[in-house]
């Protein structure tokens, strides 16, 4: 059993547990989630199954890069805990351009750039990991498609996210 004397509990669900200690093999503090399944914690000391460290160990000596996209954006609003972005997109079906909102959570924000445009406004470029981008865009398209687009349709002429063509800039 790995065991950490010292360490400092984030956050708990019903299945697993965030904690954030000292890695005596990676020689930080590391902050990592842990299955409740395969973790005992009694008091100030916590265990981890032996097997399942092995495992950890190695995702944290070789973390995987998460793929960064970068969303060109004229609206760019940073609230307590996310960011409001706008996208442009177009139904496809439609000759018409909408603008969707993206919440993208500050956490997650690697980095914004504003650059001053012809018209004097300020054009952002957003990074933030693909997972996240991805999700808040589908997030998103689903809250207008169940809200409007689709609301007085039979479900044979439901419209789907699929439907959607993003026109910003996504590198």
């Amino acid at each position: 059993m790995k065991t950490f004397t010292s360490f400092t509990e984030k956050k708990r669900t019903n299945q697993a547990v965030l904690i954030s200690a000292f890695v005596e093999e990676t020689g930080k503090n590391e902050s990592f989630f842990l299955p409740l399944s395969v973790t005992k914690i009694d008091g100030n000391t916590l265990s981890v199954d032996d097997e399942f460290w092995k495992t950890k160990l190695v995702e944290m000596q070789n973390p995987t890069t998460e793929k960064l996209v970068a969303i060109s954006t004229a609206l760019y609003e940073s609230g307590e805990k996310s960011a409001k972005v706008s996208v442009r997109a177009k139904l496809k079906s439609l000759d018409r351009t909408y603008e969707i909102w993206l919440f993208l959570p500050n956490s997650k924000i690697q980095d914004v750039t504003g650059t001053q445009n012809e018209d004097g406004g300020t054009n952002y470029t957003i990074k933030v990991p693909q997972w996240v981008y991805e999700s808040a865009l589908k997030n998103a398209l689903e809250y207008q498609l169940n809200n409007f687009w689709n609301k007085d349709k039979e479900p044979q002429e439901h419209y789907t996210a699929e439907d959607f063509t993003v026109l910003n800039d996504i590198k």
